[in-house]
């Protein structure tokens, strides 16, 4: 039955049983009310039992999710069961998807839905940020010319909806159109407009849609000036922020929160904190309660400055203030706390928050973890976990993450495990990451027995990746231990796992480093085999193992190798040089720097020494001189070395003078002769049969004050003792050995042999006696040494017969 009806029925009831009434009997007043009272009651309940047991048809099939026929329903628009309410209601529920299906279903039964449904649907297509949504219904609507024309709200809705997006031009293009089309734009129309320029940080456009809705004879609104101050704010212009502010108080307004909150974060964005101090006094002067936002603004841009002190003063002035802080305030003084890595402060902070009431967020919590963990406090980090636990708050992907990285960080092992238990109670599965930062924190601590059971547990339980393998391995690649580093090598490959280049790369060098070059190259196939990125300094490792072996065929072959794979460099044709040096193979090395010069690879001050001294090694001091010249025509500074092996490629061709000239060159340059410098031309002056050189240089060396007891220096007298013992000049000889002797120079047995034998040739037995005492009392052999001259050989001392 209709509400009309009902209502007309109670009525008939009532005028009925107060007739019948009136004529049977005399009552009061009251009476007739009580009765009344009762029959509209009873008639009310019993209309509404008969509705609720009248069946009801379904408009939808819930299971075909399609309309079903309703031809017997009402008229589309007319109640509650309508395809129309049903749109607006889902529609005004922000259920977008619902509300375009209704729409379908309008189509599907070529009924015509009303303006107002189109308006829904852009109003929902605003709301949920679907410009394209919204523009599509409002298109439909104006092509709909029989439902008339658009209102200003659906198209205030449309530039809602191009204003939330930033979409300035869109916006300004529907403003124009529905003018066009005669419905003339409101305050929410340059609303919107001016807040889709202060999204985008466009000040002087918003301005410019402020004088325009001015100039349209449209009364600007608080919201009005809100949204030109959020314009400037954005823009970290606050002087212009301020301007618009007093212009708002100036027209009658009060300018609100969001307006001094706006000018607050435009000040803290153009580093004037001061400012924004002022502004948050000022507006509670005027009378606007500061917002927990308007404190949080401020303690942010402290927290940035790191001033700590500040931004705890500023927090308890807003307690001070009758404002409750929230998460957000005690996050802000906490990140302060975590770049300062002051645990205590947090700890405290903590305690207050939880005396506030305030419940602690996980983003807290991670930031407490995360204090410890950058230190390496697995112990610290564990207990914050257990204390998230145990406050009911679930730890989240951040949690798991920042815990990982407090034993990745320590050398705690068995606070490691602590922590990994705790993440196990936090209902985190053991992973492989997990196993895999275990055995790296092991690795940092050199518990590398440690890291390897967790990798045997890995492997048991088929969990074992390539890079906890690797860790592994490269931890015993550079304790030394290159039998088990090699053993995971070939576990992991067994495995079917493709190590990581570095795996390979550390055990390459370390095997090179250990002197097993067969071993290294052997890895370093494997690696190239899977296809890994073998490094230059593998490759140099390994020309270098060789070279240092004297296989310079292999060097040179790995050599290559790296040119191919575009990984040679300098280091690497310089070891290969180097070993070419060592085996006296000249050609092979100026060859191989000329190679490297025609590759763009330009040869630095260790490749030309490396040339300079395979000539040396050769003799060859011309050629040795014209690398020189070729080094400093590149602009490669010659050092040490160089000069040494030129003065050696001189002492070597027999050339005395040349090789004293390099040492006056030397000092030219700034750089003074070391004992190599002076011992290579004193011993070549002996060979040479030179003393009074050798003696002089010897005598020069001790000016520089490089003569003393160290093994260089010994060889330089020597050579000076067997130069004048060599010429017969025992007594020259003598003197140098003397000199030896008092200066605790190391003096070899030839040394006294050389000095006896030049006194028995010249007749001077007893000064031989002499010295073979000496000797014997330095505990040296005097085997073999004659005690007198004996008249056999024609006379020759016993020396020369020994020399015979």
């Amino acid at each position: 039955i209709g509400s009309v009806e009902s209502v007309a029925l109670v009525a008939l009831i009532v005028a009925i049983s107060f007739s019948i009434l009136d004529s049977c009997f005399a009552h009061v007043i009251s009476v007739d009310e009580l009765t009344m009272l009762l029959l509209v009651v009873v008639g009310v309940l019993s209309i509404r039992k008969s509705s609720t047991k009248a069946p009801t048809k379904k408009l939808f099939d819930a299971s075909q999710k399609t309309p079903l026929s309703d031809s017997s329903q009402r008229t589309p628009g007319s109640g509650r069961g309508s395809l129309s309410s049903k749109l607006l209601c889902a529609a005004n529920g922000g259920d977008l998807v619902a509300a375009e299906t209704v729409m379908e279903s309008f189509r599907a039964r070529s009924e015509k839905p009303t303006a107002k449904c189109y308006a829904a649907l852009v109003s929902a297509c605003s709301r949920a940020g679907d410009v394209a949504g919204a523009e599509r219904w409002l298109e439909e609507l104006v092509a709909r010319t029989d439902l008339g024309q658009p209102t200003v709200v659906a198209f205030n809705m449309m530039l809602s909806a191009c204003s939330k997006a930033g979409q300035i031009s869109r916006a300004a293009a529907w403003l124009t159109r529905m003018r066009e089309m005669g419905v003339e734009p409101d305050v929410m129309s340059f609303n919107a407009m001016i807040a889709a320029c202060a999204r985008a940080g466009e000040t002087q456009q918003a301005e410019q849609w402020f004088a325009t809705m001015c100039k349209a004879g449209v009364q600007p609104n608080l919201v009005s000036h809100s949204s030109v101050v959020n314009a400037c704010a954005r823009a970290g212009d606050a002087s212009r922020a301020e301007l618009w502010l007093e212009k708002a108080a100036a027209s009658g307004m009060q300018p609100n929160a969001i307006c001094y909150n706006s000018l607050i974060h435009a000040c803290t964005k153009g580093g004037r904190v001061d400012r924004a101090m002022y502004w948050l006094d000022e507006m509670a002067a005027r009378g606007v309660q500061p917002t927990v936002t308007s404190y949080s603004t401020i303690m942010d841009s402290l927290v940035k400055n790191a001033d700590v002190t500040a931004v705890e003063k500023w927090l308890a002035r807003m307690a001070d203030a009758g404002i409750e802080a929230d998460d957000v305030s005690y996050n802000m003084l906490l990140g302060a706390y975590c770049k300062t890595g002051n645990a205590e402060s947090a700890k405290a902070l903590y305690e207050q928050m939880c005396s506030h009431g305030v419940t602690p967020t996980p983003m807290f919590f991670n930031m407490l973890i995360n204090i410890h963990a950058r230190k390496g406090d697995v112990k610290g980090a564990a207990d914050w976990l257990s204390e998230m636990r145990s406050c009911g708050v679930q730890p989240d992907q951040v949690t798991f993450n920042t815990s990982v990285k407090a034993f990745r960080r320590s050398s705690n092992v068995a606070g490691t495990e602590v922590i990994l238990q705790e993440l196990q109670a936090a209902g985190f599965t053991l992973s492989t990451t997990l196993y895999h930062s275990m055995i790296t924190s092991c690795v940092r601590s050199h518990c590398i027995d440690k890291a390897e059971l967790w990798l045997n547990q890995m492997a048991k339980n088929g969990t074992a990746d390539a890079p906890s393998y690797c860790s592994v391995i490269a931890a015993y690649a550079n304790s030394g231990d290159l039998k088990k580093a090699g053993g995971w090598l070939e576990r992991m490959e067994a495995a079917g796992l493709n190590g990581t280049a570095f795996a390979y790369n550390s055990s390459v060098q370390a095997f090179a480093k250990g002197g097993d070059a067969d071993s290294a190259e052997k890895i370093l196939q494997r690696g190239e085999v899977s296809g890994l990125d073998i490094s230059s300094p593998t490759y140099n490792a390994l020309i270098s193992a060789w070279s240092k072996e004297g296989n310079a065929d292999r060097a040179e072959y790995w050599l290559k190798k790296s040119v191919e794979g575009a990984k040679a460099d300098v280091a690497s044709f310089t070891a290969v040089i180097h070993a070419c040096a060592k085996a006296s193979d000249l050609p092979r090395a100026e060859a191989l720097l000329e190679q490297m010069e025609q590759s763009g690879i330009p040869a630095n001050v260790v490749t030309f020494n490396s040339v300079i001294n395979a000539c040396a090694r050769c003799g060859e001091a011309a050629r040795a001189e014209a690398w020189f010249e070729k080094m400093e025509q590149r602009d490669v500074t010659p050092g040490m070395l160089t000069f040494n092996s030129l003065i050696n490629a001189s002492s070597k061709g027999d050339n005395l003078d040349r090789a004293e000239h390099w040492m006056c060159e030397m000092r030219s340059r700034g750089l003074a002769p070391d004992v190599v410098s002076y011992g290579t031309v004193i011993h070549a002056s002996m060979v040479q049969q030179q003393p009074g050189r050798a003696e002089r240089l010897l005598e020069a060396m001790r000016r520089d004050q490089l003569a003393g007891p160290g093994k260089s220096s010994a060889f330089c007298y020597t050579s000076v003792v067997e130069a004048w013992a060599r010429s017969g000049d025992f007594a020259a000889a003598g003197r140098w050995l003397s000199e030896m002797l008092e200066q605790r120079i190391h003096v070899s047995g030839a040394s006294f042999r050389a000095v006896i034998e030049a006194c028995m040739k010249q007749g001077k037995h007893a000064e031989a006696q002499k010295w073979k005492v000496v000797m014997k009392e330095q505990g040296l052999s005097v085997a073999g040494l004659f005690s007198t001259p004996r008249a056999k050989n024609g006379g020759k001392s016993p020396a020369h017969s020994a020399r015979i």
